[in-house]
């Protein structure tokens, strides 16, 4: 929009946008109402959330993909694999008990020698 006097173009202000400025004879005008709505309804709020239009659209196409995956899982018959049976934990306790047997040598033969020590 044009300022009337000199017709330089209006921008709006900073601290109320329900004011157009003309920052080269330094009046201010109301803004027209049809204006102010035409320009809230054309900005976008947030930039990352599209129209509702094209959501409404992609969610369409997500379901209706989302209900023909279903309906294709639904008329195969899957093998079910047999499942390995988990070998009992006998190997995992033969191998922890080595080194608990060597541990426990260890401390005994530190034991003697501080006792050694401690009579000498």
């Amino acid at each position: 929009m044009k300022c009337p006097i000199c017709g330089q173009e209006l921008r709006p202000g900073k601290k109320d946008p329900n004011y157009l400025l003309c920052y080269n004879c330094k009046k201010k005008f109301k803004v027209p109402q049809k204006k102010m709505q035409q320009k809230e309804e054309e900005e976008q709020r947030y930039s990352n959330i599209p129209p509702k239009h094209v959501r409404k659209k992609r969610e369409d196409e997500m379901r209706k993909a989302y209900d023909d995956m279903l309906a294709v899982d639904d008329g195969k018959s899957r093998k079910k694999k047999p499942r390995r049976q988990e070998e009992p934990d006998d190997e995992e306790e033969k191998m922890s008990k080595a080194p608990i047997i060597i541990l426990a040598i260890a401390i005994l033969i530190v034991a003697a020698l501080i006792v050694f020590m401690l009579l000498k």
